[in-house]
């Protein structure tokens, strides 16, 4: 941070804190490592997704031998339906509440917000009053 920083700048930073602190509230949390496993049509398709810091990844997928006497397109399509199973699966395992007390954190910002901006109004008139009274001695 700049020693240049006025009011406004001030309260813009603590503003913008406050907002992420809000937008972070409706995020998720999601244990990485869990797992959905999804299984198709007689056991012909297999699919297991995990979750990782990347998000919800596919981990394997596994085609049983006789899985081969099926057209491509039924097959293709088995396995798209079979993928997007396991990786809903996974997603499904996201639960609110896991995440610290932001509400309060938001309301914490709130208040330093409001009371550095007084803070800072008391300065500055405090500075405004010292700056007239040595203007009016070396006046005077």
């Amino acid at each position: 941070m700049s020693g240049d920083l006025g009011a406004g700048d001030f309260d813009r930073l603590i503003e913008g804190a406050r907002q992420a602190v809000e937008s972070a509230r409706t995020v998720l949390f999601a244990p990485t490592g869990a797992e959905y496993e999804a299984n198709e049509r007689d056991g012909l398709v297999r699919a297991t997704a995990v979750l990782s810091a990347d998000g919800a990844r596919l981990r394997s997928l596994d085609l049983n031998p006789r899985a081969r006497r099926l057209e491509s397109a039924d097959l293709a399509a088995l396995i798209l339906r079979t993928v997007n199973e396991a990786l809903d699966g996974v997603a499904g395992e996201t639960r609110p509440g896991s995440a610290p007390d932001l509400a309060a954190l938001s309301a914490e910002l709130s208040e330093l917000q409001e009371f550095s901006a007084d803070r800072f109004g008391v300065f500055a008139d405090t500075i405004t009053d010292l700056l007239r009274q040595l203007e009016r001695r070396i006046d005077g």
